[in-house]
């Protein structure tokens, strides 16, 4: 086991529930259940990866590890052989559509789950929507800035949310955009200088621009929420 945590998969473990059966899908190297389970906030849980080599490199990490006998490895595709005993899952290190898709792909198994973690690298706002149509509705959000990249980790507990997410909800977090977290702030600040880069792009297509405008207008209007003296922008 590595010595600490990547700040985005210690994130991750703050999220998953103390005594929860995890289920890590495209676990890789099997850091965070092998994590989990030797730090005592978890008994059990499942290493999944549908790769021959990320499968082996997880199996031989749990085997030399203290939780070899508490982390099952399963070389499987997603969710279609997870224990009937698990309850929550961690879908990260992938594509927000792809996390998407393992979920939708066998509803049958999200009968006992009561918590989905998610990291997705892009489609953040269609997961909000999908996620929430399949039962579930957000609990905590927060943001890491590692090498250079913006990770947005999402807990979803089982239950609809007590009214619709809005569009700027779905696109921004719910809890997030109500929250004060710097990272967050700094997503926003470089989401905004990103976007006014393109508007200045020569020649660019109206249908483009009234796109990229709508989406300025969105991100300043979360930033006016903050104070504007150290946005560097």
């Amino acid at each position: 086991m590595p010595k600490r945590l990547s700040a985005r998969l210690n994130a991750i473990a703050e999220l998953v529930p103390s005594g929860c059966y995890l289920a890590d899908v495209g676990s890789d190297h099997a850091w965070l259940p092998i994590f989990l389970v030797e730090s005592g906030k978890i008994n059990w849980a499942m290493a999944i990866d549908n790769k021959v080599g990320p499968y082996l490199r997880m199996k031989a990490n749990v085997a030399s590890s203290k939780a070899a006998n508490h982390v099952i490895c399963s070389h499987s595709d997603g969710i279609s052989q997870i224990s009937s005993s698990v309850d929550t899952l961690a879908l990260c290190g992938m594509g927000g559509l792809l996390s998407c898709e393992i979920l939708e792909a066998h509803p049958e198994k999200l009968g006992n789950i009561s918590t989905i973690i998610m990291d997705p690298h892009r489609d953040l706002m269609a997961v909000r929507k999908r996620v929430s149509e399949l039962g579930y509705h957000i609990t905590a959000e927060t943001m890491v800035h590692e090498d250079h990249i913006y990770y947005t980790i999402i807990r979803f507990e089982r239950g609809l949310p007590r009214v619709p997410y809005t569009q700027n909800e779905l696109a921004f977090g719910p809890i997030l955009m109500k929250g004060q977290d710097p990272v967050y702030v700094e997503w926003l600040r470089a989401q905004k200088r990103k976007i006014s880069k393109l508007l200045n792009t020569p020649n660019l297509p109206k249908e483009k621009r009234d796109a990229y405008l709508g989406v300025y207008r969105a991100v300043s209007g979360q930033l006016s929420r903050f104070p504007t003296e150290s946005e560097g922008i």
